[in-house]
């Protein structure tokens, strides 16, 4: 075990949280952006996905300058106006914006509606009242890497100013100005302007993120982009489509939409938490759903081993002064063996003694996955909690239940796994391996073992590694002469899949509505 970690001494540091403290959740990441691609975790509406290619449009037929400078003071200008527009036809969610936009036409209703919002002021880069901090606006913050991603936009040529792509951004951007009617004609005009008044901002009202048309081009063409056909099964539209199918079916069987953490856990289970099934005929979309399952897998085996990093730091949080790495180990396992009681010979006996449930995220039963990691971020997540050998147990029965699922259903890790299994990826592939290659070993001095390499070492490899690449210090233990101190708390997270962003665009597109599928939702589903 290490004893000491030479910390350099640094005139400054920068002192960051334990953000993925044991670089396990970037293979999730890499997963999930492989499995819906085109759609960010802020991207927040899918209008915006037809307003950006629009304003390329009118910028290229006006001005045109490839001056970077040029193009981002008239982006932030068009993204200041569309949050007055948004707050303005009812305060909606998910625009950049907001904070400024409410502050901003409170004060112009306080002083009687007649002196117009300097939205242009706001938009300036560098202004001190900036409707959004970040110097390219949400576009550069979340737009358009997926608008690249997706085809709605293409590089120009020897310039960085985006156009709109032939194969979907023109018609977009047509299809846009068409369902704007008049309004697209004001916006342009009070853009120009850089301020504009109350009325002004009801009547470009049909700009709202919420008023896209039930049956329009704009809403067909959206669709058209989403679920965009790939001869290729394993094309990037390919995956994203078989994703937003999935999420379709899921809706079908739920009769209403589901939220993204419902939809992820339907997807790991293949039921929903009734055990109603997710029958699924499709050969490809099996297959996606298979990759889903992994990926929430890949998320369970980290969040159990988070756990019993925290449940290491709230033991040496209970001791000031720390402890030595060899008492810190025998306590905590003596503090989980005294908790659950249990006495498996080897982690062989240990799997086979574990009892999977039919349904995996059945919440009567007390040891499927679903009880178990609920029963894990109750106690860990929150802030006041405290991590006791009961808990950390059940992190070990997660592992122990992760283990066995794999094999008893053949999971597909390599391929799906396998090209993340290098000194900077950890996954649920690379975990087995390590307990199946001590799994004859006596059961307490694995978990002895698990603890000590894949928690605290890995722990402080991933933070020094951090310091010297990042010059960020992420340390939640430090060691000093021969012990062991916390030094920050943390918890386990999920990731964060980008399937609420997409949950939200099929609705704002009208393909779920309030009993599930709509009638454009049935029609996706039948045109699959």
């Amino acid at each position: 075990m290490v004893d000491t970690l030479n910390i350099p001494e640094w005139t400054h540091y920068a002192d960051k949280g334990g953000l993925d403290p044991l670089g396990m959740q970037n293979s999730s990441v890499a997963l999930y952006q492989r499995l819906i691609p085109g759609i960010g975790n802020v991207t927040l509406r899918m209008r915006y996905y037809g307003l950006y290619p629009w304003l390329v449009r009118h910028y290229l037929q006006t001005n045109g300058s490839t001056d970077p400078e040029t193009w981002r003071v008239f982006l932030r200008r068009a993204e200041a106006l569309y949050a007055l527009i948004a707050n303005q036809a009812g305060g909606e969610l998910g625009v950049a914006g907001t904070v400024w936009a409410l502050r901003a036409i409170t004060a112009a209703k306080t002083g009687g509606g007649s002196i117009p919002i300097d939205f242009a002021a706001a938009a300036a880069p560098g202004s001190d009242d900036h409707y959004f901090a970040q110097s390219w606006g949400v576009f550069g913050l979340a737009y358009q890497s997926q608008l690249y991603e997706i085809g709605v936009l293409s590089r120009g040529d020897g310039h960085g100013i985006p156009l709109p792509s032939k194969e979907s951004g023109m018609a977009l951007a047509e299809g846009f100005e068409s369902a704007m009617g008049e309004a697209a004609q004001l916006f342009k005009d009070v853009h120009a302007r850089g301020l504009v008044t109350l009325a002004e901002l009801d009547a470009l009202s049909p700009f709202a993120p919420s008023q896209i048309a039930f049956s329009s081009a704009e809403r067909d063409i959206y669709q058209r982009v989403l679920f965009r056909k790939s001869a290729d099964a394993d094309a990037p539209d390919s995956f994203r489509t078989q994703t937003l199918l999935l999420t379709l079916k899921v809706a079908e069987l739920l009769g209403r939409p589901p939220d993204s953490d419902e939809l992820r856990w339907v997807l790991y289970a293949g039921r929903t938490h009734g055990g109603h099934p997710l029958e699924l005929a499709d050969a490809a979309l099996i297959a996606h759903c298979e990759r889903w399952r992994i990926y929430q897998a890949n998320d369970l085996c980290h969040v159990a081993l988070e756990t019993l990093l925290r449940f290491v730091l709230d033991a040496l949080g209970a001791e000031p002064a720390g402890l030595p790495p060899r008492q810190l180990l025998q306590q905590i396992v003596a503090d989980m063996r005294e908790a659950s009681g249990a006495s498996p010979q080897s982690w062989r006996s240990m799997l086979d003694e574990t009892g999977l449930a039919d349904n995996a995220i059945d919440r009567a039963k007390p040891d499927s996955e679903w009880s178990l990691a609920d029963g894990i971020m109750r106690t860990a997540r929150r802030a006041n909690g405290f991590v006791d050998g009961e808990t950390a147990f059940k992190a070990v029965r997660l592992l122990a239940a992760l283990h066995k699922r794999s094999l008893e259903e053949s999971w597909p890790l390599e391929a799906e796994l396998g090209p993340f299994t290098n000194d900077a990826f950890h996954s649920l592939l690379s975990e087995r391996a390590f307990l199946q290659r001590y799994e004859h070993q006596d059961f307490w001095e694995l978990i002895a073992r698990l603890v000590e390499e894949r928690v605290i070492r890995r722990h402080l490899s991933v933070a020094m590694r951090k310091l010297r690449q990042q010059k960020d210090y992420t340390f939640l233990i430090e060691s000093q002469n021969g012990r062991l101190r916390r030094r920050e708390q943390d918890g386990p997270v999920y990731t964060n899949p980008r399937l609420q962003p997409a949950i939200t665009f099929l609705k704002d597109i009208h393909i779920l509505g309030g009993q599930g599928l709509t009638s454009h939702g049935v029609e996706a589903l039948v045109a699959a």
